[in-house]
């Protein structure tokens, strides 16, 4: 059986997915960032937010 095969079976197969992916793929999907200059974290008055 070969390597997709496998996976496909196994995704199939799953109740539940998991993916853990890098920075920026986010970003190329048209989710808004974290850190970018319009990132969820601009929004946010750090010295409000620092304990």
């Amino acid at each position: 059986m070969k390597m997709f095969d496998i996976v496909s079976q196994k995704l199939n197969d799953s109740r539940k997915i998991v993916f853990v992916t890098g920075a920026g793929i986010s970003q190329e999907s048209g989710i808004p960032t974290f850190r970018g200059k319009d990132g969820h974290w601009r929004k946010h008055d750090p010295m409000r937010l620092a304990s």
